[in-house]
């Protein structure tokens, strides 16, 4: 059962954030953008919270969920390595810019996804190779 939980993490991980998560940056990303404490003026604006934030919040779990249903730890890595890129960003961001409550929230479920997708892709792995 254990080995099952990174598993569903993982699921649930891809199916929120190519869900709620990416819906919301794509379809309302003045009320996300103001959730997070960003103010969106002009076209550009709405156009980067849309494809750079939503457009990756869908890519990176549909990979989660193509990679776990058809059992190919690459999807999953590519996942785990968006995500690390991403965590460090934001370091980068607390470095050069300071802290935010919202930050370590977004952190975390970054540093989740990613230790659930590298993890679910080692056992896939591991199972390959029996």
């Amino acid at each position: 059962m254990s080995r099952r939980i990174p598993q569903v993490l993982t699921a649930l991980l891809g199916l929120l954030l190519a869900g709620p998560f990416a819906l919301g940056w794509l379809f309302s990303p003045e009320t996300s953008s103001a959730r997070e404490g960003i103010s969106l003026s002009g076209p550009a604006a709405f156009s980067h919270m849309r494809g750079d934030t939503g457009g990756v919040f869908f890519a990176v779990g549909a990979l989660a969920l193509v990679g776990l249903f058809r059992r190919q730890p690459g999807y999953l890595e590519a996942v785990a390595a968006i995500m690390v890129g991403v965590l460090a960003g934001r370091l980068l961001g607390i470095g050069l810019d300071g802290y935010a409550p919202q930050i370590g929230v977004a952190m975390a479920v970054e540093l989740v996804a990613a230790a659930a997708t590298f993890y679910t892709a080692r056992q896939l792995r591991a199972e390959g190779a029996r």
